[in-house]
Formats: structure tokens, sequence, C-alpha cells
């Protein structure tokens, strides 16, 4: 389940990107963050590479924890 977007593309219209994907709770620590419960189900990182950010939220429906997904240039992350 998608909590949190944060887009770190240089052209935020092109709808092809790479994306991360980690818990919510992870930004835990951040000051002003939303706090999140850690969950006995939550997974550690994930990641899609040239992909759009339909499929992205698509993908991101899998995860049964709160999850945030990062959104990067495509190639950025590799």
């Amino acid at each position: 389940m998608i909590n949190n977007v944060v887009d770190m593309r240089s052209n935020v219209y092109d709808v092809r990107c790479d994306v991360a994907f980690e818990p919510s709770c992870q930004d835990n620590s951040i000051a002003g963050a939303t706090q999140f419960a850690w969950s006995s189900k939550t997974f550690t990182y994930d990641d899609l590479y040239s992909t759009t950010v339909v499929q992205a939220i698509e993908y991101a429906q899998k995860f049964d924890c709160p999850t945030t997904m990062y959104l990067y240039d495509v190639g950025a992350i590799r």
C-alpha cells in the first residue's frame, strides 16, 4: 500500500522512471515525518528499473505495509 511518493526526477512530466520502494516506517527518524509502526510483514527494499509511474503504482500494491515510492530519472539508481 502506498503512503508516500517522493519525486526526485529532473522532469516530473516524463512518465518513465526508476523507482525504489521502502517501508514508510524507515522514515520515522526524519523530523516531521508521519510515524508508521514497524510490522513483521515489512520488507527492506525493492526497486523497478525503466518502468512507468502507473506500473510502479500497480507494483507497489503488492506490499502489505505502508510503503514510500521514490521516483528517479531512468538510470539514476543503477
